[in-house]
C-alpha cells in the first residue's frame, strides 16, 4: 500500500493495539479500532465485542460510536482510522461513506481483507473518495495478539481449521 508514515501513526496504532487486547481478555478475537482527526486528537476507540454477531467488528462499532451518537465534532475530512487488521468489505465499504482520508492498519488479512480491492470503475458516489492506506504498521504486536487467541479460544470454527489463510499467516506458515 502507499501511503505516507506520520509520526503519531505508531502510537494511536498503539491505542488500537489496546483496544484488541481487551477483546482478547474477553476471549474474542482480538480487533481493535481508533479514529483520530487530522490534529491526532482520538475521537473514538472500539473493540470487536460479540464472538457471535457478524455485525460487532471493531470498526463497526467505532463508526456508531462516532457518527450515531451525538456527533458534535466539526464535519471534517482528513480523518484517520487505525485498526489491527485489514478490513474486511462491510468495515470498507462503510468507511467511504465516512470522512475518512486515511487508512492505517497493523496485520494483512489474506482471508477477509479487502482494503487493497479497487472497485474498478467506481461506483459515481465513491469515484471522488480516495483513501491513503498504510499498512503493516506494529504488525508484530497485532500478529502476536492473533496468535494468542488462535492458541486459546475454544470456538469451533478456529479449532476446525476456519479461516487457514488468516491461520497461516497469522503463524508463519
Amino acid at each position: 500500500m502507499d501511503g505516507t508514515v506520520r509520526t503519531d501513526d505508531h502510537a494511536l496504532m498503539g491505542a488500537a493495539l489496546e483496544q484488541a487486547a481487551l477483546a482478547l481478555a474477553a476471549g474474542i478475537f482480538p480487533v481493535g479500532a481508533v479514529l483520530a482527526a487530522p490534529d491526532g486528537r482520538v475521537l473514538g476507540r472500539a473493540h470487536k465485542t460479540m464472538a457471535s454477531n457478524h455485525l460487532d467488528h471493531a470498526e463497526i462499532n467505532l463508526f456508531r460510536s462516532v457518527f450515531v451518537s451525538p456527533y458534535d465534532h466539526q464535519r471534517s475530512d482528513g480523518l484517520t482510522l487505525y485498526t489491527t487488521l485489514e478490513p474486511c468489505i462491510m468495515c470498507f465499504g462503510t468507511l467511504l461513506h465516512l470522512p475518512i482520508a486515511r487508512l492505517v492498519y497493523a496485520m494483512p488479512d489474506a482471508y477477509g481483507g479487502c482494503a487493497s480491492s479497487r472497485m474498478v470503475p467506481s461506483p459515481p458516489r465513491h469515484a471522488a473518495h480516495t483513501v491513503e492506506i498504510i499498512a503493516g504498521i506494529r504488525q508484530d504486536e497485532a500478529q502476536a495478539l492473533f496468535r494468542q487467541f488462535l492458541d486459546t479460544t475454544d470456538e469451533r470454527y478456529w479449532t476446525s481449521g476456519g479461516a487457514a489463510h488468516f491461520q497461516a499467516a497469522v503463524r508463519g506458515d
